[in-house]
């Protein structure tokens, strides 16, 4: 989400916009696995100097039309907007570097893009922004060209709750199922108050996108981020957070819509997990990290099947007694009750429940994305360090399960492991410190899942890197279903 989420709190809002930009960082179609099929989708020549983070993917498709949106630094200085994205006219088979997205008059657009399209092909791109005097909002634009190339409208500005606060970690869903609310547009972020905690803020747009309704609260958890919006078959809305209330444990949390977002449920508490942490990095980066200096979280990723109508959220955590001396597993929870109770957390990359390629390591695995195919066929990938006996360089991997949940196999996406750049300090100078993204993205449709991600492989020669550094890219895959 935003290239650093800051101490917003405390601060005028005069500072805010010098408080953010301290802290932000804002082929082929591959159809089995096996091969390099994953294909870059930045263009690395438009990048300036060190300013060369490419990071916290989202991504939407509609037929042959995909949309890739990113957190994009190089272009930040130029043209005031964090938010780069890239589309394919072919299905993803070539993609097209279209800048970034503009942000509204006089303001900046600061990041953590996020993607949805409608049944009729038109594409929602959500953003943190700000306005001419640097007060925070979420911005939603929508597509307004999809044929040739796709372009955007400039963004309708959301606000919070509380016009000195920060608007952080905004995510995006439209519903498709055909119902009565069909085409609304729902979303869902954190708020950072200058005083006082965190809250899960909602709102939604019932006429395609042009106005959106007054901000609500959600949560009730004194710290609380990372929320997930997702539509069921039947238009059911759930989102899901991560409560940090905790030292050091944690729970997601959830709610339940039938009415397209106008009452809600109570909150049903979806897992409980100790949170992630290595001790030498998150002393250094005062806040949880792995080794490379990465931070971390324990965000949900949610999905519906929309045949069954169960509900699955994957999430990373500690491990703790489950395996000693690991500190980040992935693991999924189910929900076949609407998500009023759910089911143990189940390790999907080692244990009893992985019947292939399980990680006989103690390495990291972090980072999950959560998709349903309209089999039902469940996928989750991750960042993954299985194949590094120093537990630092990293592959994406997949855990797939097509019995519901019950049994998992794993599966390598990326054909070669990369490194992690320097980020304490990061080499970018807007970029804080410790960042590599705070999340990745995919989606699924009848014809496969659709991933993407932050990679590091390229290596790039920069002043102060004579020799060359890693540079984050952004790199997209599209997988068929498992036989």
């Amino acid at each position: 989400m935003a290239m650093g989420m800051a101490m917003a709190m405390g601060m005028k809002r005069i500072g805010l916009l010098f408080l953010v930009l301290a802290l932000v960082t804002c082929g082929e179609r591959a159809e089995r696995f096996g091969a390099a099929d994953d294909i870059l989708v930045n263009d690395p020549s438009v990048d300036r100097g060190n300013n060369t983070t490419q990071s916290e993917t989202a991504v939407a498709r509609h037929n042959d039309v995909v949309v890739i949106g990113f957190n994009d630094s190089g272009e930040f200085t130029r043209r005031n907007s964090m938010t780069g994205f890239a589309y394919s006219l072919d299905g993803g088979a070539t993609f097209t570097d279209a800048g970034v997205l503009a942000p509204a008059k006089g303001g900046r657009n600061l990041g953590d893009a996020a993607l949805a399209v409608d049944r009729d092909g038109n594409f929602y791109f959500a953003t943190l922004a700000l306005d001419a005097r640097a007060r925070s909002y979420v911005g939603v634009a929508k597509s307004t060209k999809t044929e040739g190339e796709v372009t955007f409208s400039e963004p309708v500005l959301i606000p919070g709750l509380d016009a000195d606060a920060f608007q952080d970690k905004e995510l995006i869903a439209v519903d498709v199922s055909g119902g009565r609310h069909d085409g609304n547009v729902y979303l869902v972020w954190t708020e950072f108050p200058l005083r006082g905690p965190s809250r899960i803020l909602f709102s939604r747009s019932t006429d395609r996108g042009r106005t959106y309704s007054m901000a609500e609260q959600l949560s009730s958890g004194r710290e609380v981020q990372g929320a997930m919006p997702v539509v069921g078959r039947r238009g059911e809305l759930y989102v899901a957070w991560e409560d940090r209330s905790g030292t050091t444990g944690g729970r997601i949390r959830v709610r339940r819509s039938t009415d397209g977002g106008q009452t809600w449920s109570t909150e049903y508490a979806a897992a409980s997990f100790t949170r992630i942490t290595e001790r030498t990095a998150t002393s250094a980066c005062y806040r949880p990290a792995l080794n490379g200096f990465i931070r971390v979280n324990e965000f949900p990723s949610m999905d519906v099947d929309r045949n069954s109508g169960d509900v699955y959220i994957s999430f990373a955590a500690d491990p703790g007694r489950q395996n000693r001396g690991d500190n980040s597993d992935v693991f999924v929870v189910r929900s076949t009750d609407g998500g009023a109770s759910w089911s143990e957390p189940v390790n999907v990359v080692k244990g009893r429940a992985v019947k292939e390629n399980g990680d006989e390591t103690r390495n990291d695995n972090f980072m999950p994305v959560l998709n349903v195919g309209p089999d039902g066929q469940v996928s989750v990938f991750f960042y993954d360090r299985r194949n590094d006996s120093r537990n630092l360089k990293i592959d994406v991997y997949r855990a797939v399960s097509t019995d519901g949940g019950r049994s998992w196999v794993n599966q390598r996406v990326t054909a070669e492991s990369f490194d992690v750049p320097p980020l304490n300090p990061n080499f970018d100078p807007l970029v804080k410190s410790c960042y590599m993204g705070d999340y990745n993205d995919g989606t699924a449709d009848a014809d496969g899942f659709y991933l993407t991600w932050g990679d590091n492989r390229r290596v790039l020669k920069a002043p102060r890197f004579s020799r060359g550094r890693p540079d984050p890219d952004v790199r997209f895959r599209a997988v068929s279903f498992e036989p």
